[in-house]
């Protein structure tokens, strides 16, 4: 793990260690420079099952040392914690080497390493571990670095392994920030580079991604909002993060009483690169987000669309290949149509379209357990396919959308196009927030 430097709040823990002083002693092969070390170490359980928690203080002339951290019941995981705290130790002796022992005994050296443990879903738990080092200089230095241990699999998990395309997934949720941390310049090297997504741990609700600035310790993005750039099968292990968080926002809505209209925009059958192209620049013109369900087709031809959709913070769906009736194929066939656009997606953009829209809106009983999830339909229809007409586009809005609505749209239309941009300054007008279906409900 590459250390991250970044100025924390000091944990509430810490003082726990002095008041294990009195615990057995047991000498460890660390050493200081001329001696071991002597440690003072104590074992607790802790309320999650099969993790406990050492201890070990050690009180020196020049120094003090204080570190805690979780002992699982795997020994694979626990040799990696243990190297990884001999290494943090064997730094700070490193660093201690440089100082003089004048300056020392007038104020000791101190070194503290903690962690705070997040159940992160079935089998998996997400560790924050901060040290706090002050060697003389004047002034503490704090880091952090995280890990997310698979106990199931009784394997550690770097943060980017969880991503179908980690630097094009750093992108996009850059740009999904709010303002004030998508326009900081270290928050921008912590989304760049080979360590871009390394240093962020998992909540059941929330993705956490930890900074070097004083002012932005910590940044939060809603976990469906990053759960579409997992791989398939961590997608599958989280699944149960993604419903208590569906819960918890129907349980806030309902409580708060400070209901918000919304409508979604949603384009079929593209992308294209004319009409898609402009639909786009009047959604950035107007900083509105939309969902596309795209042919799989057609991504193979323009996959730089797609990749700008995603980096703009626009939903991708999944339109199947080629825009059959998925209720007139056989199983196997909706699969591939399924899977191929979801691979070519994927491809292009490092995003999995989860939402689907099967074409015509045909389906039934056995295409539902294929998709896995509720079809989107649509509840407005503009039948700007049929039109090709703006003027009766933006009537059949106007009439008819309401709080909930989701409009159905083609992004293979010039037409649509010159539409979009009278619907939305109605729509906004009229008090609505314009949302991606996942943010609908």
């Amino acid at each position: 793990m590459k250390q991250k430097k970044i100025i924390l709040v000091a944990l509430g823990g810490i003082t726990l260690f002095i008041l294990m002083i009195a615990a057995n002693l047991l000498v460890t092969g660390t050493d200081s420079g001329d001696e071991a070390i002597v440690w003072a170490t104590e074992m607790k359980k802790s309320k999650y099952d099969g993790v406990d928690i050492k201890t070990k203080v050690a009180e020196e002339k020049l120094y003090n040392m204080a570190v805690h951290y979780p002992v699982f019941s795997e020994s694979t995981l626990n040799e990696q914690i243990e190297k990884y705290v001999r290494a943090k130790e064997t730094q700070f002796f490193d660093e201690l080497d440089t100082i003089s022992k004048g300056r020392m005994s007038k104020k000791p050296a101190s070194f503290t390493l903690t962690f705070r443990l997040n159940p992160a879903g079935e089998g998996f738990y997400s560790i924050l571990f901060t040290t706090d080092t002050y060697i003389g200089t004047g002034k503490n230095t704090v880091s952090c670095d995280t890990v997310i241990a698979d106990v199931a699999a009784k394997k550690w998990i770097t943060s980017r392994e969880l991503f179908i395309n980690p630097d094009k997934a750093a992108r996009a949720l850059q740009n999904a920030l709010p303002e004030k941390e998508r326009q900081s310049k270290q928050v921008a090297q912590q989304f760049a580079g080979e360590q871009a997504l390394s240093n962020m741990y998992i909540e059941e609700h929330n993705v956490v991604f930890t900074f070097n600035e004083v002012e932005l310790e910590e940044a939060r993005l809603p976990f469906k909002k990053v759960y579409p750039y997992f791989k398939k099968e961590w997608r599958e292990r989280f699944a149960k993060n993604i419903e208590a968080e569906q819960q918890a926002q129907e349980t806030i809505a309902t409580s708060s009483g400070n209901h918000v209209k919304k409508v979604a925009l949603t384009f079929d059958d593209g992308p294209n690169p004319d009409s898609t192209t402009a639909i786009l620049n009047v959604l950035k013109k107007y900083d509105v987000k939309a969902t596309f369900f795209v042919l799989g087709s057609r991504v193979d031809f323009y996959p730089e669309l797609v990749d700008r959709m995603v980096q703009e913070g626009h939903e991708i769906g999944n339109h199947t290949w080629s825009h059959k009736d998925l209720t007139k194929i056989t199983v196997e066939a909706v699969k591939k149509e399924l899977g191929m656009t979801a691979e070519a997606v994927e491809q292009a953009a490092g995003v999995s379209p989860i939402a689907v829209r099967p074409p015509y809106g045909a389906t039934n009983e056995q295409v539902n357990q294929i998709i896995g999830v509720p079809p989107v339909l649509w509840s407005v229809d503009t039948l700007d396919w049929k039109s090709h007409n703006p003027k009766a586009i933006y009537d059949i809005v106007k009439r008819d959308t309401r709080d909930g609505t989701i409009i159905l749209m083609h992004d293979i239309h010039k037409t649509t196009a010159d539409a979009l941009e009278d619907v939305i300054v109605y729509l906004q007008k009229q008090g609505y927030e314009l949302v991606t279906v996942d943010e609908l409900y």
